[in-house]
C-alpha cells in the first residue's frame, strides 16, 4: 500500500537542479542498502526474542521495500530520451546487467559464505559480512551511475494547485491507456509464475518415476532439472536481445506483445493436448522445447512492455497537460506486487486442491494410481491456464488506445513543449 503514497510524494515534488526523479533514486539506493544489510545482519541479541526479531524484520523489510518503490526506472528512462529507439536501448542494458550481476552475486555469495563457514565462522556472521561487502560495492557503482545519468526530456508544467487524491482517481477516466495496460497485466502477469509453478513436479513424476512403484530416478531427475533451470534463465537474456529488433519489425509494441501472448497461449495448448493424448510423457523433448518457446515469449515481452509504460506516462501528459508520471505507474506496480504476494499462495492452494502428497525422498507417498491424474492437473496449471490468460490478455489489449498516428502526434507535442 506504500506505492500510491510514494507516487503522490514523487509527483508533488518540485524539479531540482539534478532533475525531478534523481533525488528519489538517491534515496532508493541508500534505503535499499540499509534494508538489505539489516535483514542479513540480524543482531545476535534479538535472535532468541521472537517479538524483537519480528519487529526488526518488518521494519527493515519496509525500509527496503519503500526504497525499492522509489526506484521507478521507467520514469527516469523517459526523461533521458524521447526517441523510441533510444528508449528501447535504455531498457535492454539494465535488464542484461541486473540479470548477469544477480547471477554472479548469487554464486559469489554462496561460495564465500561456505568458505567462511569452513574457516570456523558461523553462517549467520558469514552471510552478514558477505552481504555487507556486496551491497557496499554495488551501492558505490549505483552512486557513480546516479552522477552520470541526466534528466533531459520533460515538459515544464505550470501547476497552480497542489496534487490531490482526486488526481489519482481522475487518471482512470483520463488515461484509458493506463487502464487497459493494467487490466491486461491483471491476467498476463500471472503467466510466467504459472508456467514455472509445477515443472519440477511434472519432471520428477512424469519423466523420472516408475508409475507402478512411485519411485523416482534421481539421477535422471538431476539432469532434467538442470535443463529446466536453463529454460528458466536463458530466455530472460535471449528475450532482451531479441526485443529491440522485433520492435523494429513489428513497428508497434502492442502488436508485438499480442503476438508474443499468442505464442505463449499456443504453447500452453500444445502442452495440454499432448498431455491428454498421452504424448507428452513419452516425449520430454516436446515438453522442454515448448517450455523454452513460452518462456522466451515472456522474456521478449519485457522490451515492448517497458516502452508502453513510458508512452502511457507521455500519453497522460499529452491528454491533460498535467505531469502525474509516478501516479500513472502506481496501478501496474500495485497489481504486480499483489500478484507476487499471492502467486505462491495460489499455487500452494491448487496443489493441495488437486491432492498432491509430499513425497518421502524419491518415493511418492500417496496412491501411485493417482499420479497420472496429478500430472494432468500440473499441465492444467502450467499449460491450459496460461493459455486462457494469454487469450484474455490479447482481447483486452486490442482496446489499447495509443496508435502509431497518436504516437506521431505525441512526438510533435513533446518536441513543441518539451525541455532539453
Amino acid at each position: 500500500m506504500n506505492d500510491p503514497i510514494q507516487g503522490f510524494i514523487i509527483d508533488s515534488s518540485k524539479r531540482t537542479k539534478v532533475g525531478k526523479y534523481k533525488p528519489f533514486f538517491l534515496i532508493s539506493i541508500i534505503m535499499e542498502a540499509i534494508g538489505t544489510i539489516a535483514l542479513f545482519a540480524l543482531p545476535n541479541s534479538i535472535l532468541d526474542t521472537p517479538l524483537l526479531l519480528t519487529v526488526w524484520v518488518i521494519v527493515f523489510y519496509l525500509v527496503y521495500d519503500i526504497g525499492s518503490s522509489f526506484y521507478k526506472d521507467i520514469l527516469l528512462y523517459r526523461t533521458m530520451s524521447a526517441d523510441e529507439n533510444q528508449r528501447t536501448k535504455l531498457v535492454i542494458g539494465p535488464r542484461l546487467m541486473s540479470f548477469l550481476t544477480g547471477v554472479v552475486a548469487n554464486i559469489v555469495f554462496t561460495i564465500a559464505v561456505i568458505a567462511l563457514n569452513a574457516g570456523g565462522m558461523s553462517y549467520h556472521d558469514a552471510a552478514a559480512i558477505v552481504i555487507l561487502i556486496l551491497v557496499a560495492s554495488t551501492s558505490v557503482i549505483s552512486l557513480i551511475g546516479w552522477f552520470i545519468v541526466k534528466e533531459k526530456h520533460y515538459v515544464e508544467e505550470q501547476r497552480t494547485e497542489k496534487l490531490k487524491l482526486q488526481d489519482f482517481f481522475d487518471l482512470f477516466h483520463e488515461n484509458k491507456a493506463m487502464v487497459i495496460f493494467a487490466a491486461k497485466g491483471l491476467f498476463a502477469g500471472f503467466i510466467w509464475t504459472l508456467i514455472f509453478a509445477t515443472p519440477t513436479y511434472y519432471i520428477k513424476w512424469g519423466f523420472c518415476a516408475d508409475l507402478t512403484t512411485g519411485i523416482a530416478d534421481m539421477d535422471r531427475f538431476t539432469v532434467y532439472s538442470g535443463i529446466s533451470s536453463v529454460i528458466t534463465v536463458v530466455p530472460m537474456v535471449l528475450g532482451a536481445i531479441l526485443g529491440r529488433p522485433l520492435m523494429k519489425l513489428f513497428k508497434d509494441p502492442v502488436k508485438m506483445t499480442c503476438s508474443l501472448l499468442t505464442v505463449q497461449a499456443i504453447g500452453g495448448c500444445i502442452l495440454f493436448v499432448a498431455q491428454i493424448t498421452g504424448l507428452l510423457q513419452r516425449a520430454p523433448w516436446l515438453f522442454f522445447m515448448t517450455m523454452f518457446i513460452m518462456a522466451t515469449g515472456v522474456g521478449t515481452d519485457f522490451v515492448p512492455q517497458n516502452f508502453v509504460q513510458m508512452e502511457i506516462v507521455d500519453y497522460g501528459i499529452y491528454k491533460t497537460g498535467k505531469d502525474r508520471s509516478a501516479l500513472t505507474t502506481v496501478t501496474d506496480g500495485f497489481i504486480t506486487k499483489l500478484q507476487t504476494a499471492f502467486s505462491a499462495t495460489i499455487v500452494g492452494m491448487v496443489l493441495t486442491g488437486i491432492g498432491y502428497v509430499v513425497e518421502e525422498g524419491n518415493r511418492f507417498a500417496g496412491d501411485v494410481s493417482q499420479i497420472p491424474v496429478m500430472l494432468d492437473w500440473f499441465i492444467v496449471i502450467m499449460g491450459l491456464v496460461p493459455a486462457v490468460l494469454g487469450i484474455i490478455s490479447v482481447i483486452i489489449y486490442k482496446k489499447y488506445p495509443i496508435t502509431n498516428q497518436i504516437r506521431l502526434e505525441m512526438k510533435a507535442f513533446f518536441e513543441k513543449n518539451g525541455k532539453n
